[in-house]
C-alpha cells in the first residue's frame, strides 16, 4: 500500500489462543473441537457484550479489537471468569484453558483486518501469560489506573520475541492485590509492612491512653494515621466486589434475555405445531365424513332386522323405508364428524398418523440428510444444498459438509431437548474473499415441527436456514 492510502487508528487489542490446542487435538479430535466451540460461543457473546469486534479467529485464536482499553480489560478478566466457571463442570482431560493479552496500539487498517506493531505487542503479551492468565501493556495499565480496581503485578521491563523495543508488562492477579505502575514486588512488601506497623502502634497507643496507662493529659494519636491505612486496604476490595458484581449482573442479563428468547422460540414453535395438527385432523375427519356416509346408510336395513345381504341391495332399503333413506346421506355430508374416541376405525388411524410429524421422538442413533440455504453475503450469491451428511450418536446429532481443512468445509452438533428444541455450533472455513480459508462461527437453533428439525442461524456473518431429517431412529 502507497503511504497516502494507508489507514492507521488508535485501538485495544486482545488476542486469546487456547494452552496446549494441538495436544488435545492428539488425543481426542472432535472432543477437543466440540469444547472449543463451546468455549468460543461464550467468548464471542462476552465480547459482543463489551462492544469488541472480532477481527480475527484462526484456528484456536482470537483477536479482537475495542475503542476503549478498561472495555477490554473487563472483558478479558469475564472471558477467564466464563472459562474457569465452564472447565469446572468438565472432566480433567477435556478442559480447555486460554492466554490473554491486551495492547494499546496505533494499527494499520486493511478493510475489515487490522496489522501493524500493535496487534504483535497484544499477540507476544498473550504467549508469556499463564494458563487462565492476563498479561497488558503499561499503555493499557496507565489508561485503566484509577478506573478499574483490579490487581496487576508489575512484571517489569519484557523483551517480547521479534519486537525491537522492551515492554513493561503487568500480569493480573486475581488476589486483587494493587501495585503502583513502577513499584517492584520488593518495595511494595516494604510499604505494605510499614503501613501495617504504623496502624498497629497507632491502635495501642490509643488502647493504652483509653485504659490509663498513659497519663491523664496524654492525647491519642492524631486520627489521619489511623485512617488512612484502615480506609486503602477495603476500598479495592469494594471496587473489585463492584467489578464482580456487575459481571454477574451482566452474565444475569444475559441468560434472562437467552432463556426469554428460548422460551419466544419454544412457544412460536408450540403453536405452529399445533396449528398443523388441527388442520390434518380435519382433513382425517373429512374423509371419514366421505367413508361413513355409504356405511350409515347401508346400516339402517340391517338394523332394521333385514338380513346381511339385503343391507348391501340399495333398491330394498330404497323401498322399506322411502322417508329416511335419504335422510343418513344428508348427515353424512353436512353434519360435524364425531369425535376420534366414537369415530369409525378409519379417522383414529389418520389422526395417529399425522401426531408423530409434530412430536419429537429421542433418537440414540442412525442418520439422516439436511438442506442448507444461505442469503447472499458480499460477493457471494445464495444457494440452497442438499443431502448433507446427518450422523446420529448417543442421542447427538451432528452435521458434517466438504472436506475437513478445505474451503467450505462446516462441521456443526448438539443434542436436542426432550421437547424438540436443538441448537448446533460449530466451525467452517470460509469460501468469500475478506475470510477466505479463516475458520469461522456457526451456530443454528430452532425445533422440532412437521417431521423436521427447521433452524436458522449463521455461518460466520453470513444468515443460513437448516433442516434437518432423521432417516433411521433405534
Amino acid at each position: 500500500m502507497e503511504s497516502g492510502s494507508i489507514k492507521r487508528r488508535l485501538t485495544a487489542i486482545l488476542a486469546a489462543d487456547a494452552v496446549n490446542f494441538s495436544r488435545h487435538m492428539g488425543e481426542d479430535e472432535e472432543g477437543t473441537l466440540r469444547e472449543l466451540a463451546a468455549h468460543r460461543a461464550v467468548i464471542d457473546r462476552i465480547i459482543e457484550a463489551h462492544e469488541g469486534r472480532i477481527v480475527g479467529t484462526a484456528g484456536d485464536s482470537v483477536l479482537a479489537e475495542f475503542a476503549s482499553p478498561v472495555e477490554a480489560v473487563r472483558c478479558a478478566v469475564e472471558i477467564q471468569e466464563g472459562v474457569h466457571t465452564r472447565n469446572e463442570t468438565l472432566p480433567q482431560a477435556r478442559r480447555l484453558e486460554f492466554r490473554i493479552g491486551v495492547n494499546l496500539g496505533d494499527v494499520m487498517i486493511d478493510g475489515a483486518d487490522i496489522l501493524g506493531d500493535g496487534v504483535n505487542v497484544a499477540a507476544r503479551l498473550e504467549g508469556i501469560a499463564d494458563p487462565g492468565g492476563i498479561c497488558i501493556s503499561s499503555s493499557v495499565y496507565d489508561q485503566i489506573a484509577g478506573k478499574l480496581s483490579l490487581g496487576f503485578v508489575d512484571l517489569g521491563e519484557q523483551s517480547l520475541k521479534n519486537i525491537a523495543r522492551p515492554i513493561r508488562v503487568y500480569q493480573f492477579d486475581r488476589s486483587g492485590t494493587h501495585v503502583g505502575a513502577r513499584r517492584s514486588g520488593a518495595t511494595r512488601a516494604r510499604a505494605a509492612a510499614v503501613a501495617a506497623g504504623i496502624a498497629v502502634v497507632a491502635l495501642a497507643a490509643v488502647g493504652a491512653w483509653r485504659a490509663g496507662w498513659i497519663g491523664g493529659n496524654a492525647q491519642p494519636p492524631p486520627a489521619p494515621p489511623v485512617a488512612a491505612p484502615i480506609a486503602a486496604i477495603p476500598a479495592p476490595a469494594s471496587e473489585e466486589m463492584k467489578l464482580k458484581l456487575q459481571i454477574a449482573e451482566a452474565e444475569r442479563a444475559k441468560a434472562e434475555a437467552e432463556l426469554a428468547r428460548t422460551r419466544s422460540e419454544n412457544d412460536a414453535a408450540k403453536q405452529r405445531a399445533d396449528t398443523e395438527l388441527a388442520k390434518q385432523r380435519a382433513a382425517a375427519r373429512v374423509v371419514a365424513e366421505k367413508k361413513d356416509a355409504p356405511v350409515m346408510a347401508n346400516a339402517a336395513p340391517v338394523a332394521a332386522g333385514a338380513s346381511p345381504n339385503a343391507a348391501s341391495a340399495p333398491a330394498p332399503a330404497t323401498s322399506a323405508q322411502p322417508s329416511t333413506a335419504p335422510a343418513p346421506a344428508a348427515v353424512a355430508s353436512v353434519a360435524p364428524a364425531p369425535p376420534p374416541s366414537t369415530a369409525p376405525p378409519a379417522a383414529p388411524a389418520a389422526a395417529a398418523s399425522a401426531a408423530p410429524a409434530s412430536a419429537y421422538v429421542p433418537v440414540t442413533s442412525g442418520g439422516g440428510t439436511a438442506t442448507r440455504e444461505c442469503d447472499g453475503f458480499e460477493e457471494m450469491r445464495a444457494f440452497t444444498e442438499n443431502r448433507l451428511s446427518v450422523r446420529v450418536d448417543n442421542g447427538d446429532i451432528s452435521v458434517e459438509r466438504g472436506t475437513q481443512g478445505q474451503v467450505g468445509y462446516m462441521f456443526v452438533h448438539g443434542r436436542p431437548s426432550s421437547d424438540g428444541r436443538l441448537t448446533l455450533v460449530g466451525t467452517a472455513i470460509a469460501a468469500n474473499k475478506r475470510n477466505m480459508g479463516k475458520e469461522v462461527n456457526v451456530y443454528y437453533s430452532g425445533a422440532y415441527a412437521e417431521g423436521a428439525f427447521a433452524l436458522t442461524g449463521r455461518t460466520g456473518s453470513r444468515p443460513c436456514r437448516l433442516t434437518i431429517r432423521l432417516l433411521a431412529q433405534r
